[in-house]
């Protein structure tokens, strides 16, 4: 079913009645035959939406991503998990189950939509560093990190759109592979890019209308410059939203096959599983572009389990033959090596879209739409 022939999404509504029905599932704490029952609701509502599309083929794979992140996070509440007796807030001065009802509903959803468990007894590992700062001080940091960012954001498109790309990537010889890096970064910025420009302004909006405190707003990525191996840029600067769900399922695996936790067998389940899900929640996004790109994403991610497990052996190869190689001789290979296994791994991500000619529209243009689709989705424009 094409674009044009299928109906439109409903965004915002979408979302809040999804997420809704969800938090007062979990709300009520039912048992099995009732946990089936909502799933099977739940799961309802989520093929509706694959069957709808946003208009465009960009915004049905971002959305068709978050769709998806939402159906793990239901199966992670669901069924591995018990939120309400298990989860904890550092300010939480009662238990959960003496909420009233609404009031715990409200309690929920900030479980469902804090994914890095910030300031949760769930807080994942790495989390970069807690903000400290006086409340005006961060928002003004906040705010100078979104201009930052807007102006990578804008410096990259006008490179993707400009003719010394085409030129570039259509050239043979070494500077082809000199500037692939470039391209690939380029190319990428889009979703980096704006992932951590919407969470600066939301950091800064939320602290300044004393909604929350800095403490609550870690920097969205981890150090760049810890991204010295493939394992380092997905384990602690890039993949910092998606690491609840990844490692919740990759330990609920090593439960149900009885690895004990610390084993190497145990580490590399989670480290296969845990790509796993990040290929199939993108998978996501392929089905709502098009059913016939589904799991066109998929050897992408678990290509980059294939290379940390190859990275650790080269790793543990040179420790075991007790050569000294100075520390920063060590970063500067592991970033040289990190930086062109990404380069050669890229088109497995990237080179799918071109099926379909997907273009990313400019800040302004993504920012303005976004905007709109919300507004329309309130019935406030037509």
């Amino acid at each position: 079913m094409d674009v044009e022939s299928r109906p439109r999404l409903s965004i915002f509504p979408f979302f809040a009645l999804l997420q809704t029905c969800l938090a007062c599932l979990l709300a009520l704490s039912p048992r099995r035959p009732g946990r089936i029952a909502g799933s099977v609701v739940l799961a309802t509502l989520v093929a509706a939406a694959y069957c709808c599309t946003t208009g465009e083929a960009p915004r049905d794979y971002s959305i068709g991503n978050l769709i998806m992140i939402q159906v793990f996070t239901a199966y992670l509440l669901l069924w591995l998990v018990n939120p309400v007796h298990e989860y904890r807030h550092e300010h939480d001065y009662t238990a959960a189950t003496k909420l009233p009802f609404v009031r715990r509903v409200w309690w929920l959803l900030c479980i469902i939509n804090n994914p890095r468990g910030v300031g949760w007894s769930y807080e994942v590992a790495h989390l970069p560093t807690r903000p400290s700062s006086p409340k005006w001080t961060f928002v003004v940091h906040k705010l100078l990190s979104a201009l930052r960012w807007y102006l990578f954001l804008d410096l990259a498109q006008t490179y993707n759109q400009s003719p010394l790309r085409s030129i570039y990537d259509s050239a043979g010889g070494p500077q082809a592979y000199l500037m692939r890096p470039i391209s690939i970064i380029a190319r990428f910025s889009s979703l980096v890019g704006l992932l951590a420009l919407e969470n600066s302004l939301a950091a800064a909006t939320s602290v300044a209308l004393g909604i929350t405190t800095p403490r609550e707003w870690p920097d969205i990525y981890g150090h760049w410059s810890d991204a010295y191996t493939v394992r380092r840029f997905w384990g602690r600067t890039y993949h910092q939203l998606l690491r609840r769900l990844t490692a919740s399922c990759g330990k609920a695996c090593c439960r149900a096959l009885g690895l004990r936790p610390g084993t190497r067998a145990s580490s590399y389940t989670q480290l296969y599983v845990g790509f796993a899900v990040s290929g199939f929640l993108h998978c996501g996004g392929d089905l709502m572009v098009s059913p016939y790109l589904f799991g066109t994403s998929f050897p992408f991610f678990m290509s980059q389990a294939v290379a940390i497990t190859f990275e650790d052996a080269i790793i543990g190869i040179v420790r075991r033959s007790g050569v000294k190689i100075p520390l920063n001789l060590a970063h500067f290979a592991g970033y040289a090596w990190a930086i062109t296994w990404l380069c050669i791994s890229a088109p497995l991500y990237v080179n799918w879209s071109l099926l379909i000619s997907l273009t990313v529209p400019s800040v302004t243009t993504a920012f303005v739409g976004s905007v709109a689709t919300v507004m329309k989705s309130l019935g406030l424009v037509h």
